[in-house]
């Protein structure tokens, strides 16, 4: 008896990954990705070429602790096996948290409600030795003048400005509810973001110019007018991906997933 995709179970997974070692989530020629990863072991077991759809895309050397997949396969395996199945072939800096059937309607990227990212700096005078997820800056920062410019970033706004090269889409306008400066020590400084969407590189572009806030370089008003500007020129640096996260996935509630 034969099976269309759509009558197979459609398996989600919970992913959880350091990505120092990757080329980033999407299958790519030049390097291992964590999608290809995932989708070689399931290969392996199922004899069979099985795709994956993610709520989204991650960039080289960035890190999840909650990313979310889904790949439709009938097999003879319960679906909360999968998530051993996996872990016991994929490498350590990379957990599948875990498994479980979704009704046949749902998709991964299609039914995200929003997301949050985090990003990490390290800010003291030698970088971790143990750490490779956060982002070393050894010099003096304003800490509070950062804090004065995140509220600028909230709210439905076109930020083209903070958009990377060679993106394309269909719009630029996001809608940022929050964006949060938390110190865990003395040294370690968390950025959390979270809208209904983001452009490529955003989060480590936004980043990146409130650190230059924070060197003195600009005040936190002058992101009013860069956002106005919607010229990527006006924005600051692009913080490395080592210190960026994506924290967490919200789907509707019917999905019982939050």
């Amino acid at each position: 008896m034969s099976f269309s995709l759509s009558e197979s179970p459609n398996i989600l997974l919970k992913i959880e990954y350091e990505g120092t070692d990757f080329v980033g989530w999407q299958r790519q020629a030049d390097g291992p990705s964590i999608q290809s990863m995932i989708e070689d072991v399931l290969e392996y077991i199922l004899e069979r070429r099985v795709v994956l759809y993610a709520s989204g895309r991650t960039d080289s050397g960035v890190h999840a602790r909650s990313q979310y997949a889904m790949f439709r396969a009938t097999s003879k395996y319960e679906p909360e096996r999968w998530a051993r199945m996996l872990n016991h072939k994929l490498p350590p800096t990379i957990r599948i948290l875990y498994s479980k059937e979704m009704p046949s309607e749902f998709h991964a990227q299609k039914h995200v409600i929003s997301k949050t990212y985090e990003y990490r700096v390290l800010n003291r005078k030698c970088a971790s030795a143990l750490d490779r997820g956060v982002h070393f800056y050894p010099g003096e920062l304003d800490w509070q003048k950062i804090r004065e410019s995140l509220p600028y970033f909230v709210g439905e706004k076109d930020f083209k400005a903070f958009q990377g090269a060679k993106s394309v889409v269909k719009t630029s306008v996001r809608k940022i509810t929050r964006f949060d400066l938390t110190q865990l020590s003395s040294e370690l400084f968390v950025f959390e973001v979270e809208g209904n969407g983001f452009l490529k590189q955003m989060v480590r572009n936004m980043v990146g110019t409130v650190l230059e806030i924070g060197e003195g370089r600009m005040l936190p008003s002058a992101i009013e007018g860069i956002i106005a500007s919607r010229d990527r020129r006006r924005a600051g640096r692009t913080a490395p991906p080592r210190g960026l996260y994506l924290a967490e996935v919200v789907y509707p509630e019917r999905y019982g997933l939050n």
